[in-house]
């Protein structure tokens, strides 16, 4: 099986192999950084088992909290009145 995939291909991997993340999660995960991942064009590149270490906490440790500064970059941000 190829280590190297699409945001599709791996939304539909995590659901095989029982992990299963949307493609919303995923995009969010990938913008904050939580995973890493290459990106070529319009295209992001992800590398499997960084998704399955990161789905898994495999390394004992909770996951990080995304970054407030990519989420906010993302357009949304919080109004006060």
């Amino acid at each position: 099986m190829p280590q190297l995939l699409t945001i599709h291909e791996t939304v539909a991997r995590s659901k095989e192999a029982g992990l299963p993340v949307s493609e919303y999660t995923l995009r969010r995960l990938l913008r904050t950084g939580a995973i890493p991942h290459r990106q070529v064009g319009g295209k992001y590149l992800i590398f499997w088992p960084n998704v399955e270490r990161y789905l898994t906490c495999s390394d004992g440790a909770a996951n990080p909290a995304p970054d407030e500064n990519a989420l906010q970059a993302s357009g949304i941000r919080r109004i006060e009145v």
